[in-house]
């Protein structure tokens, strides 16, 4: 065993993730939807040192300590397939109020790892990040969009995720519930488009802690709110196209170390036909 001096893995996260939705419509108030993300994680991981190595054993060993927690890598692999069925309600509340609730489940169809904390206490190479939880969690979203003044629609969504198994693997994944809400309001012809609407909103997000063997995990658990702009039109074909711009506006992470997650802008393109 060699002795190192204080240092730290500075990592950098960089996700592109593609989410394929299919909903099917029984008659006029009942729906089947399913979803399923597509995703590569860029990892790029360095050393930060916060006191100087001494000799050339250090930083080889600080090195090979990198290697075996946080190598730079390309991760890619399908997430958890997720199946619902929903209900709508028109006109609730007034005219254009509309409503839908949905009610399924993920399945497992995700890549999972191995236990990372104890394969790190021996030494081991291992991976923290997972592309699924291993188990069938279940999931309920709604939406609601009305009106507002003389062209402007308001709306509010919201999802949540609550795993309540263990997985083969002896993981339990964070339960996470997001959501937000906005308003689209019609810009008018701009350039190339004839009918343009701008949207400005508010996007929060709670992750819970992940647990291994019934041990926290001290790397999950974070709390943020977002703000959300962006432009929507259809083409000549009438697909519609939606572009947005999310800014994390605050972080909290108390429950869990200083600076584990730091999150960056993101840029969001939803295409529907």
């Amino acid at each position: 065993m060699i002795d190192v001096p204080g240092h730290v893995h500075d990592v950098t996260l960089d996700l592109f993730r593609v989410v394929m939705q299919f909903d099917y419509s029984f008659k006029e108030d009942w729906f089947v939807r399913g979803r399923l993300p597509l995703e590569r994680r860029t990892r790029t991981s360095s050393l930060a040192q916060v006191d100087p190595a001494s000799t050339p054993e250090q930083i080889e060993a600080m090195e090979r300590n990198l290697q075996i927690h946080h190598p730079s890598e390309v991760l890619k692999g399908f997430g958890d397939l997720e199946l619902l069925w929903g209900w709508h309600v028109r006109d609730l509340g007034v005219e254009m109020g509309n409503l839908a609730i949905a009610l399924g489940s993920t399945f497992p169809t995700g890549r999972t790892e191995e236990n990372p904390y104890e394969l790190g206490d021996d030494g081991e190479a291992h991976e923290h990040i997972q592309f699924g939880s291993g188990t069938f969690d279940p999931i309920i979203e709604f939406s609601y969009s009305r009106p507002i003044g003389e062209e402007s629609i308001f709306s509010i969504y919201g999802q949540g995720r609550f795993p309540t198994a263990v997985s083969s693997k002896g993981y339990k994944g964070s339960q996470l519930v997001q959501g937000g809400m906005g308003v689209v309001t019609p810009l008018g012809k701009v350039g190339p488009w004839d009918h343009l609407n701008g949207l400005v909103g508010v996007f929060v997000q709670d992750m819970g802690r992940a647990y291994w063997d019934g041990v926290e995990d001290p790397n999950t658990g974070f709390q943020n709110v977002s703000l959300q702009l962006g432009i929507s039109w259809r083409d000549e074909v009438m697909r519609s196209w939606n572009l947005s711009l999310i800014l994390p506006l605050t972080v909290d992470t108390s429950s869990g170390p200083e600076g584990t997650y730091d999150p960056g802008p993101i840029i969001n393109l939803a295409i529907g036909f």
